[in-house]
């Protein structure tokens, strides 16, 4: 009676792609004998979970959300769900033990190819890290969120933390946190309505005074004075856009701290080839 059942069931059972997924990781395991670099059932489930319901859904939401404070949270809880995930999995709670058990005896007798385990494996890998690039793509040409011609022909872009990188290396630029006072100040500048938030915010210092980049403060302040720090300057850098040849257009300002707030006192247009 038991073996009819089963056979019952069995016929009534559906297998599916990730079924097979986990037999081929269940039997590199058996096949390599537990070795902890070998994939096993679970980790190509993960695969399957990442690749086709976390990523999507998590890329979805950076390319609406992003720069906002509920997309903070958002990630929080990404993260808390993705242990989650592997806690119940592990459980038993997301994939049964018992259509673990089912899948085996369904695949029992089917040789075992490492190779085909490791193709798609390396496949799932492969498309995980597509899917970062053409995803967020697609989705900019879904919505029409695409680059658009200014005055030079030059294109407005996001701001991102990545523009920022260079400039460390270029001009010295650190990344500091602006006071919410002098936050406040610099969200006032036309440039900022315009260009978005600032790339990077500064404070300029003694150190920073080597070079030709900042020399138009001399005529504001002597260099003892900044050293002192008896005049401060803040320094602000936005991205304009792009040249034609694919080049940062950047645009740098400079405000005198004052009492009464900050005062506009030089700026400078350049890309990011210009040599100082």
């Amino acid at each position: 009676m038991k073996k009819r059942d089963y056979k019952e069931q069995e016929r009534q059972r559906r297998y599916y792609f990730f079924d097979y997924l986990f037999w081929l990781g269940e039997m590199a395991q058996r096949h390599y004998k537990g070795e902890p670099r070998r994939p096993d059932g679970e980790s190509m489930l993960m695969l399957c979970i990442m690749i086709f319901i976390y990523e999507p859904i998590f890329l979805t939401t950076a390319h609406f959300l992003f720069d906002s404070t509920v997309f903070e949270w958002f990630t929080v809880a990404m993260i808390a769900g993705i242990v989650a995930i592997l806690h119940y999995l592990s459980n038993g709670r997301i994939y049964p033990f018992s259509r673990r058990e089912a899948v085996m005896q369904h695949y029992e007798g089917r040789r075992f190819s490492p190779f085909r385990c490791y193709f798609f494996l390396f496949s799932l890998g492969f498309l995980m890290i597509a899917e970062m690039y053409l995803l967020p793509s697609t989705l900019m040409r879904i919505d029409g969120r695409k680059a658009e011609p200014v005055e030079n022909t030059r294109t407005e872009v996001p701001q991102r933390w990545r523009d920022y990188l260079a400039l460390h290396i270029t001009v010295g630029a650190r990344q500091e946190v602006p006071s919410e006072a002098l936050q406040y100040l610099i969200n006032q500048d036309g440039r900022t309505s315009r260009y978005g938030q600032p790339v990077y915010v500064m404070q300029v210092r003694e150190e920073d005074m080597g070079g030709e980049f900042r020399v138009g403060l001399l005529n504001h302040a002597t260099f003892d004075e900044i050293q002192d720090g008896s005049q401060k300057f803040v320094e602000c850098t936005w991205v304009k856009g792009y040249t034609p040849d694919s080049i940062r257009v950047l645009l740098t300002g400079w405000y005198e701290v004052r009492n009464t707030g900050l005062c506009p006192v030089d700026s400078l247009e350049w890309t990011e080839d210009t040599e100082f």
